[in-house]
């Protein structure tokens, strides 16, 4: 197999967060390398991450990269130095091929200042929010265990006011304790047109929680949110989650790299210039994610043959035995690749979620299937 370039840097410029979320794989789920970080990504590992960058996008003739800016809190970085580390990496890749810059944020520090640096430098910005004021603040707490939903709020209004064409979306976390109809009422009020409803980090060594053990939770909380969504409620909006299944169902592409054998071209760059496999695998197992590379000595060319970087190129060869015999192996795609670990077998495993991928893509794949039927009925009637 002949490895797929990078494209998207997933850049840790913090490595601290002013919330304590308590489903977040950063620092709960067990992960403690961020301890030995530096706090901030500095400006001398940002122009070597900048010559990086414009290095592989020049050996690989790639005419954009995407720089996704992640925390811990992003908007600890301070408005200042959130600008010169924006300049600094245009400076280095813009030559060789164009900059877009994305950032992931719970948006409570955000302000005016933070605002014309995200328009200065084209920063598109999704905002982490569960639902409505109870939902959200139930999980999302700081640390002195103080809700935060306001003061996200107040972040999101900013943005709706200031910088509209830079609010990209919102980003949810689901509790199948809450109820997915309200759950998608609640950020459709913040007027956006795109949102992600995520599954929990949950592997086959931390089991996801269900509810009168019920084995289909999941999948019947996406399957409710889906019904409410495809009956015009909020039709604007984009479920990537579901609209993702769709796609593919209908023998379309993936839209993102959760549930795809399409090869994942994304890397993480820790604060300190070090190169990591996709940030959630932290979710796992502690200091799993590190292979060994930095910025500062290491090309990325040279991660292209570390196993967590190139098992997530391998197309159907990732999968373990059952998925790849599965009637679902491309759309479901063994579920998100942090869900399949287990110690025994590593990432050898179906998704700790099987049983609510495969009962939500059946469902979807019939309901899909009726209204194809339908149509057709309505068209024959039409024309005879």
């Amino acid at each position: 197999m002949i490895p797929r370039p990078l494209n998207e840097f997933i850049v840790k410029v913090s490595s601290r967060c002013n919330l304590n979320c308590d489903y977040c794989y950063e620092y709960n789920l067990g992960d403690e390398t961020w301890k030995s970080q530096p706090k901030l990504m500095s400006e001398q590992t940002a122009r070597a991450l900048g010559r990086r960058i414009a290095e592989h996008a020049g050996r690989h003739a790639l005419p954009s990269v995407f720089v996704s800016l992640h925390g811990g809190e992003v908007l600890l970085l301070g408005p200042k130095k959130l600008d010169a580390i924006c300049r600094i990496l245009n400076d280095e890749i813009a030559p060789v091929a164009e900059v877009q810059f994305s950032m992931q944020t719970n948006a409570t520090l955000l302000d005016e200042r933070f605002v014309e640096v995200i328009r200065r430098h084209h920063i598109a910005v999704s905002v982490s929010i569960d639902g409505a004021r109870a939902v959200h603040d139930r999980h999302r707490i700081d640390h002195r265990g103080r809700g935060t939903f306001d003061r996200v709020v107040r972040g999101i209004e900013l943005l709706r006011q200031y910088a509209p064409e830079y609010f990209t979306g919102l980003l949810a976390v689901i509790d199948v304790a809450n109820d997915p109809v309200g759950a998608l009422d609640a950020v459709a009020s913040h007027g956006v047109e795109f949102v992600d409803f995520l599954l929990p980090h949950h592997n086959w060594d931390s089991a996801p929680p269900r509810p009168n053990g019920d084995p289909i939770a999941y999948g019947r909380w996406y399957w409710d949110l889906y019904k409410a969504w495809t009956s015009d409620r909020h039709p604007h909006i984009q479920v990537r989650f579901l609209a993702n299944i769709v796609s593919q169902l209908a023998g379309g592409i993936s839209i993102f790299e959760e549930m795809t054998l399409a090869p994942a071209t994304l890397i993480t760059v820790a604060t300190d210039g070090g190169l990591e496999a996709v940030d959630s695998v932290k979710s796992t197992a502690s200091g799993i994610q590190q292979i060994g590379l930095n910025v500062n000595t290491d090309s990325f060319d040279a991660a292209l043959d570390d196993p967590l970087i190139s098992i997530r190129q391998a197309g159907e060869a990732q999968l373990c035995s059952e998925c790849r015999a599965c009637v679902f192996k491309n759309e479901c795609a063994g579920g998100y690749f942090p869900h399949r670990w287990g110690r025994g077998n590593h990432f050898n495993n179906p998704s700790v979620y099987c049983s609510d991928l495969f009962w939500l893509v059946s469902q979807i794949r019939d309901d899909l299937a009726a209204r194809r039927r339908k149509r057709e009925a309505l068209l024959h009637r039409a024309t005879n």
